[in-house]
C-alpha cells in the first residue's frame, strides 16, 4: 500500500507501476539509474515522479515480462515427444492467457550447459522472464530441481508444473544419466585416460546391457504363456 504519510511508493508498487519485478527495481537502484530513499526502517521508498522520468530518460526500460515454456528430450531421436510436450505447454500457456516463448532443448537431464537451459537462466536472471512453466518437473533437469528453483526465487520467477504426478521414466534415458554420473565421478578419482576408469565404464556398460537384456528376455517369456 502507499505510505498515507510520505506519498511514497512501495518497491511492490513501483515494480507493478513499470511492469517489473523487485530484482529490477533493485538493479536499477544499485546501477544508478533510479532514485531512492529509505524509511527508518530501512525499506525502499520511490516518488511517482522519479519512476516517470526514469522511463521518459530512457534510463530505465520498463517491459512486461514472458512466461517461458521449456521442452526437453535426452536425445534427437525423441522429437516426437518433443513436439508433443511443446503442444501440451503452448496450450497450457494459451488457456491461462500467458504471453510466452517456447524453448526446445536436447540433452541429458544432468547436462547443465544445454544451450536451451543457459538461455532459460539467462531470461530468468536477467528479469526477463516471470514464469517457466513444464509438462514435468524432471523436465527442467534430473537432479538439482531445488537449487534451480531458488534461483527462480530470487529473482522472482514462478516454476508452473502442468503434470504434478511423477512421469514414467524412460529407461534408456535413465541408463544414459546413470552412466553418466558414473563416467564423471569415476574419471575424477582416477583420471580420465587411466585403465581403472576405462574399465569401471566398460564394466557398468555391460551390467547395463545384461540387465536389460534379461528385462527383453522375462518380456518375450510373458507373452510366450499368453
Amino acid at each position: 500500500m502507499r505510505d498515507k504519510d510520505s506519498g511514497l511508493m512501495t518497491m511492490k508498487e513501483a515494480g507493478a507501476f513499470l511492469h517489473v519485478s523487485n530484482t529490477t527495481i533493485r538493479r536499477w537502484v544499485n546501477e544508478g539509474k533510479l532514485p531512492a530513499c529509505r524509511t527508518d526502517g530501512g525499506h525502499r521508498r520511490f516518488f511517482k515522479e522519479d519512476l516517470l522520468k526514469c522511463i521518459g530518460g530512457r534510463r530505465c526500460r520498463a517491459v512486461k515480462r514472458l512466461t517461458v515454456g521449456y521442452c526437453r528430450v535426452s536425445s534427437s531421436g525423441q522429437k516426437e515427444d518433443l513436439l508433443r510436450q511443446e503442444q501440451v505447454v503452448s496450450r497450457y500457456c494459451e488457456q491461462n492467457g500467458y504471453r510466452f516463448r517456447i524453448i526446445r532443448d536436447i540433452g541429458s537431464g544432468i547436462n547443465y550447459r544445454k544451450k536451451g537451459l543457459t538461455e532459460l537462466i539467462r531470461l530468468v536472471c536477467s528479469g526477463e522472464a516471470e514464469r517457466i512453466v513444464v509438462n514435468y518437473k524432471d523436465r527442467l533437469v534430473r537432479f538439482g530441481y531445488e537449487m534451480l528453483e531458488e534461483v527462480c526465487r530470487l529473482n522472482d520467477v514462478e516454476i508452473e508444473i502442468i503434470n504434478s504426478t511423477s512421469e514414467d521414466p524412460d529407461e534408456e534415458e535413465l541408463v544414459k544419466d546413470v552412466l553418466s554420473i558414473i563416467t564423471v565421478f569415476s574419471s575424477r578419482l582416477y583420471g580420465k585416460r587411466s585403465h581403472k576408469n576405462k574399465d569401471i565404464i566398460k564394466e557398468n556398460r555391460r551390467m547395463f546391457q545384461i540387465e536389460e537384456s534379461k528385462e527383453a528376455g522375462k518380456e518375450a517369456e510373458e507373452e510366450t504363456h499368453l
